[in-house]
């Protein structure tokens, strides 16, 4: 309401202070958008008024929206190469992800789709096939072809590590190879709650529902861990499993006496980088320590104050007299330190749990069992904060704190509704639904039935209504 009426103060201030100055203000309202080309509107209007126009070229506006190498940039190329991984290692065409879009009246995925990662994909395709080159899963998939076709040799046994990584070409690549007048025997290792490359395809039905894909099969759980102990073990497992798609576990420290610290740390913008620096001086010389980011980019602010160091395939930053190496959780996975810092876990389009990385589109090339809202981020998080030893330190923006941090710190405020993917959130309003809008309205339905009713949130109810109401 309050943003609401300041838009409208706004709007009243300036037809008042065009009229006592004499001035002309050119106006164009939400239909503009909803029922015209608005681009046309505008350069008719401007062309009108006299006032020139310099057009910008496809390279300018692109460069305007995703500048060369910024953190928009990354996150939107990584974005369309994870959609299309899960594309061909589903074994699913462009066509079919798109017609199952359409069949869901998801206009913003159509959209999407149409112009953005349909031209891409058949882009990249045809450079492969120019180029004469394939990429990892097309090595998989005619790897698979070939002994499918020749059968060069039966194995009695066949042994998988990183099995929560599995994907569908590979899982029928390992069908193919258990194929023969005696099946091989397959023993497979991995941690579903640590499954976090669904960008390179791996699909989680495959890991939790492995006797419906392979057959008869016997489950050993490993639940001792020898890296971390309480309370960060009953925390870190109270966390990952709110997804009930994750196995079930009771995961406890190798030794009783053993202790692991989860402390979240709030701080604000102005003091980020003396924040670390006071964190990193507090832990003992000897002990190892890994600053974490969500993102390669993570490290924006610290590389601006401190100096950094490569050395190999690491990096590192000299802070506080001490050699701190940055790496990002995914790189993360797997190695362990006294105590780990996660930086900016924050509440925002690029934050933790990331708003682009869980986009809604994906949900097409995506399976059912894979749909809880932040499922692979908050996999992701659980990898992050399990990988100290001594203690994990969470650094907050305390203005705009992760939803992860608040369920964390104040789990009563925290319910499903703080995680709903409202399923028509990212769609254009048109017409029809704005009729359909009004309607209700005029009924004497609640804000909170209408949202339900038309799968949006009630702000978004909220602001449209005022927007239909008031032109």
């Amino acid at each position: 309401e309050e943003a609401n009426q300041k838009y409208n103060d706004g709007i009243t201030w300036k037809k008042a202070a065009h009229k006592k100055f004499g001035t002309q203000l050119l106006v164009t309202s939400s239909a503009d958008f909803r029922c015209s080309d608005i681009k046309y509107k505008i350069k008719k209007i401007l062309e009108d008024a006299g006032v020139p126009i310099q057009e910008k070229n496809d390279k300018e506006l692109y460069n305007m929206v995703l500048p060369k190498g910024s953190k928009q940039e990354k996150a939107f190329i990584r974005l369309i190469v994870t959609f299309v991984t899960l594309v061909k290692s589903s074994f699913k065409t462009v066509r079919e992800v798109l017609e199952q879009a359409k069949h869901d009246s998801d206009e913003r995925s159509v959209f999407i789709i149409e112009n953005i990662f349909q031209p891409v994909y058949e882009r990249y395709i045809k450079i492969l096939k120019d180029s004469n080159k394939i990429d990892f899963t097309d090595a998989i998939i005619q790897a698979t072809e070939i002994c499918r076709t020749s059968h060069p040799i039966e194995y009695d046994y066949i042994l998988v590590d990183e099995f929560q990584d599995i994907s569908v070409d590979r899982y029928n690549f390992l069908k193919v190879l258990r194929e023969g007048k005696h099946p091989a025997k397959l023993y497979c290792v991995g941690d579903d709650w640590q499954s976090i490359y669904r960008f390179s395809g791996s699909d989680m039905a495959l890991f939790n529902q492995f006797h419906k894909y392979f057959g008869p099969t016997e489950i050993n759980k490993i639940e001792t861990t020898y890296r971390f102990g309480e309370p960060l073990v009953s925390l870190s497992s109270l966390f990952i499993q709110r997804n009930n798609a994750q196995i079930k576990k009771d995961i406890h420290s190798s030794c009783y006496d053993m202790k692991t610290e989860l402390e979240f740390y709030p701080y604000d913008r102005r003091d980020y980088c003396k924040t670390i620096e006071e964190l990193i001086s507090s832990i003992p010389l000897d002990k190892s320590i890994f600053l974490l980011g969500r993102y390669s980019f993570d490290d924006y602010y610290i590389s601006f104050v401190y100096q950094g160091i490569k050395e190999g395939s690491k990096f590192y930053y000299i802070i506080g007299g001490r050699k701190i190496e940055f790496l990002t959780v995914h790189k993360s996975k797997g190695l362990e330190a006294d105590y780990v810092i996660l930086l900016q876990c924050n509440k925002d389009i690029y934050g933790f749990p990331s708003l682009v990385s869980d986009d809604p589109v994906l949900n097409h090339v995506l399976t059912k069992s894979d749909q809880f809202p932040y499922g692979e981020e908050r996999r992701l998080f659980y990898v992050a904060i399990t990988r100290a030893k001594i203690k994990t330190i969470i650094l907050y923006n305390r203005n705009f704190p992760s939803v992860f941090v608040e369920e964390f710190l104040h789990p009563e405020k925290v319910s499903e509704v703080n995680y709903i993917k409202h399923p028509n959130a990212n769609k254009r309003w048109t017409m029809k639904a704005d009729q359909f809008l009004l309607k209700l309205y005029s009924e004497g339905k609640s804000v909170k039935y209408i949202a339900a009713k038309m799968g949006r949130s009630q702000t978004s109810i909220v602001m449209r209504l005022n927007k239909l109401t008031q032109e």
